[in-house]
């Protein structure tokens, strides 16, 4: 019999499943609307499979194409945990063949990932014994590695790229836009297992590797120079050295080294002392090489000829700033030239007196000093000088000798050159452009003339001076046989405890060579040299043996014939 009570009961049911079929529906209208996209990607990415395609750093090559960096393609190894059955004898299987700690391993392959690193761009030979192992869960992948062919050469100028190929120090840092590429990637479907099935590929965005670098260095000439300053490292133990080789026309670094150096291929275990380019990030006070500036602006201003006399006062003179100022032997009456070839200290200072010291501070200027000057290189200081206003009462007795001034080797090398070039302050380069991997031109840096500093007339009459300091001042020991050099020796005193030591010098010389045509400019630095450190002991041997074979090697043929090169005394070798 029908009653009310079935009656009820039939309508609570049929509400509760008009409830329920509501729930579901507004559940899968949800799902399939709200949730759609977000529900579609986690189905992708459950199927697909997305490998990351690296792209190729690019190389840096010197001056004749001979690769400074390269990248090579490496297996790195990584380990999917949850597919290793026997954790324990995988470890110590994949240990010996990677050269790893067996507890090392083990911990990795024991995380509950589904990926995990084992070790990243490994040897062929490493490559091969993992292989050979065939452990389920291990697989590889293909990874760029930085590589230098050359270890250690141009070091502090080339610098390198890490393990993720991100540039680190050096040009490797500076340039890494450039160098890095852009990465792609490939799609592919995966099977339940999670295996990329590669004939169903839906997408695929190939890297574009990184562009090339072309370097002003030549790996020869850079061979020569690490080669002479090593010997002189080895000889004097001083605690840093610089060289640098510079085309005095273009501006052109040919070569540039600093000690201590570091190799390129193993660079996690060295110190910042290494890696340091002292050629431009250290300054220094220059000494009697600076005598070029004080020199090149009497000269340029017409205030002193070459046979212009200056008394030197016997080697000691207490000038109106109340100081004694020394040279290093007795002089009494020496000429213009003379003063340059001996290079006294009193008879520059008086010089520089002549030329004033607005003049002075003009030409010092002019010469590029106070400025970086804007090399492609990191870390480059301006060195320091301070304007006349802000001179003491015997600044004007320092200056001109290179003291109460701070330079670094590079601004050196560029001075020297404005002299070597015919009067030209030359922007140094150690780019020459950016190509890409066909060659085809990205970006140029040209040859770029930052001011005219001498008239072709002072640069040659300078010119013709320091090939006097060669031949019979204080640089004789950079004469070069067969070529006609010319240079300034300088030796600094460091300041130790706001006051100038008697123990602790820096050794320079800095020339060019041939003499009526320039080819190359070369600066010597070296840093605390002892037993001896005069700069024409230390240093000129340096700049002679470099220009020697420098000279040979572009083929320059000497300016005349000596049956053996004069042997020179040390204690007749001044500064």
């Amino acid at each position: 019999m029908y009653t009310r009570a079935h009656k009820t009961r039939l309508n609570v049911v049929f509400s509760l499943f008009i409830i329920l079929l509501s729930i579901l529906l507004i559940r899968v209208i949800y799902i399939q609307v709200a949730k759609a996209y977000n529900l579609a990607l986690l189905a992708k990415k459950q199927h697909t499979a997305v490998i990351e395609l690296q792209p190729k750093r690019g190389t840096i090559y010197d001056r004749n194409f001979s690769p400074l960096a390269v990248s090579l393609n490496l297996d790195s190894v990584f380990a999917n945990p949850r597919e290793i059955k026997d954790k324990r004898g995988a470890s110590k299987k994949l240990a010996a063949a990677m050269g790893l700690g067996e507890q090392y391993v083990y911990d990795r392959i024991c995380r509950d990932k589904g990926f995990i690193w084992l070790k990243r761009k490994i040897s062929p030979a490493e490559s091969e014994k993992v292989k050979a192992l065939k452990i389920k869960g291990v697989e590889f992948v293909k990874e760029p590695k930085r590589v230098y062919p050359n270890n250690a050469l141009a070091s502090q100028i080339v610098g390198y790229a890490g393990t993720d190929d991100r540039g680190l120090e050096g040009l490797e840092l500076k340039y890494d836009e450039y160098l890095k590429g852009s990465p792609g990637y490939r799609a592919m479907l995966r099977d339940a297992r999670r295996r990329p099935i590669a004939s169903f590929e839906y997408e695929y965005y190939p890297s574009i590797d990184g562009l090339d670098l072309v370097l002003t260095i030549d790996d020869v000439i850079q061979h020569i120079a690490e080669r002479e300053l090593d010997l002189a490292v080895e000889k004097y133990h001083p605690i840093g050295a610089c060289i640098i080789v510079m085309d005095p026309k273009t501006g052109d670094i040919l070569a540039m080294s600093s000690r201590p150096t570091f190799d390129l291929n193993n660079f996690r275990t060295v110190n910042a002392e290494k890696k340091r380019n002292r050629a431009v990030t250290d300054m220094y006070e220059p000494g009697s090489i600076f005598k070029i500036v004080t020199a090149s602006g009497a000269l340029q201003e017409k205030i002193v000829g070459l046979n212009d006399r200056f008394y030197c006062e016997n080697g000691a003179w207490r000038h109106a700033g109340g100081k004694v100022l020394h040279d290093h032997k007795p002089h009494g009456w020496l000429t213009f030239r003379q003063v340059i070839e001996k290079s006294s200290n009193i008879g520059t200072v008086k010089v520089g007196i002549k030329l004033g010291a607005d003049n002075l501070y003009g030409y010092i200027k002019k010469f590029g000093f106070g400025d970086i000057t804007g090399i492609e290189l990191p870390g480059e200081i301006p060195g320091f000088i301070r304007p006349p206003s802000k001179w003491s009462g015997t600044s004007i007795y320092a200056i001109p000798m290179g003291q109460e001034v701070a330079v670094s080797p590079l601004q050196m090398a560029c001075a020297m050159s404005v002299i070597a070039n015919g009067g030209k302050l030359m922007k140094p380069r150690v780019i020459q452009y950016i190509q890409d991997r066909h060659g085809e031109l990205i970006k140029e840096y040209p040859v770029t003339v930052s001011g005219q500093v001498l008239s072709e007339g002072t640069s040659a009459t300078m010119r013709d001076v320091l090939s006097g300091v060669v031949e019979d001042g204080t640089g004789q020991l950079a004469r070069v046989e067969g070529y006609d050099v010319g240079g300034k020796t300088g030796t600094s005193q460091k300041i130790e405890n706001g006051t100038y030591s008697h123990s602790k010098f820096i050794g320079s010389f800095v020339g060019f060579a041939p003499v009526k045509n320039p080819k190359v400019v070369v600066v010597v630095m070296l840093d605390q040299p002892h037993p001896l450190y005069y700069g024409g002991v230390v240093a000129a041997p340096v700049f002679s043996r470099v220009v020697r074979d420098t000279l040979r090697y572009m083929d320059i043929r000497p300016s005349r014939a000596e049956a053996a090169r004069r042997e020179v005394e040390l204690d007749t070798v001044e500064d």
